[in-house]
Order: C-alpha cells, then structure tokens, then sequence
C-alpha cells in the first residue's frame, strides 16, 4: 500500500494506492456502503505471546471498517 499526504491551497488529503489484490478488496469495501468507517488513535504492537495488541498512543491513526447491519 502506498500512502500520500496531499497539501495544496488549503486542501489536505491522504491518498491510500493499494498495491495487492487484498489492499484492493479492503479499500473497495470504503465505496460499497456495507461498512461503516471508524476513526481511533492508537498503534498495534507484537508481543512476547506471538499474537498482536492495541495501545492507546497517539500517535497513530487507525480507520476501522466495521460490517454495517441492514436498515440501519
């Protein structure tokens, strides 16, 4: 995945290319309208355990897409 920051006259953007077939899919579910898009500050870390976990630093930006019941 490649990532832009895109600054001109005012306008700010981030611009995600994706690059894999997976990136694909993941960014095409942001224009389906299944999923409902969350925005958190934090970061994932490896830990001894072997498995992923979640802190509360600030200094990330995480978008979560989350499956959006129907109706609602």
């Amino acid at each position: 995945m490649k990532i832009a920051l895109y600054i001109e006259d005012g306008l700010e953007q981030i611009v995600l290319s994706p690059e894999t077939p997976t990136e694909k899919a993941i960014l095409g579910k942001l224009h389906t309208g299944t999923r409902a898009l969350r925005i958190y500050h934090g970061e994932f870390y490896k830990c001894q355990g072997g498995w992923v976990r979640h802190s509360a630093n600030e200094d990330s930006t995480i978008l979560v897409l989350n499956e959006t019941v129907a109706g609602t």
